[in-house]
């Protein structure tokens, strides 16, 4: 059995939110697309002369608002999930064993069968348990220390779908 003991702080949180934000492919074109409206514009508007009222003022504002709002709604939204959820702060007990998965926090408790797991994805500094697509427990990889290597070998004992590090 696996057991750690972890409590969320919301700077990693954030980071998470922040990575998977950015790797959705929707969010990576529009970044770029905004990054490019904003340089082309105001290279435009700096090396070319022109009247005034003939700048590309739309691109250029598209561009900051891309730049600008994406960001600050994922902060916003991970500050106001963070505050809004008292399990995230809390001091929470994984058990993991060969038959479930077991959660003790100082309120709750929470118990599921493997079989019931959407998926297992392994990140840089997390592991993420996917209840299903949407919802995922949050595990901070450096908690787990030596235990890492018992955990990746018992998901694949377990058939459970995966993506996880070789090292």
């Amino acid at each position: 059995m696996i057991r750690l003991e972890t409590r969320l702080e919301f700077k990693p949180y954030l980071g998470l939110m922040y990575r998977m934000t950015y790797r959705n492919r929707a969010v990576l074109f529009l970044s770029v697309f905004g990054t490019l409206m904003f340089l082309g514009s105001l290279i435009y508007m700096l090396f070319v002369p022109m009247p005034l009222k003939e700048m590309p003022l739309s691109q250029l504002i598209f561009g900051v608002i891309i730049l600008g709002v994406m960001p600050l709604s994922v902060y916003r939204t991970a500050k106001k999930n963070y505050a809004s959820h008292a399990k995230l702060r809390e001091k929470i007990v994984y058990e993991l064993s060969e038959e479930r998965f077991r959660q003790i926090g100082e309120t709750f408790q929470a118990e599921m069968d493997w079989s019931t797991v959407y998926k297992v994805q392994e990140l840089k500094d997390w592991i993420l348990i996917y209840q299903n697509r949407q919802i995922a427990n949050l595990l901070p990889k450096a908690e787990m220390g030596e235990q890492l290597p018992e955990f990746r070998e018992m998901i694949r004992r377990l058939g459970i779908r995966a993506k996880m590090r070789r090292n």
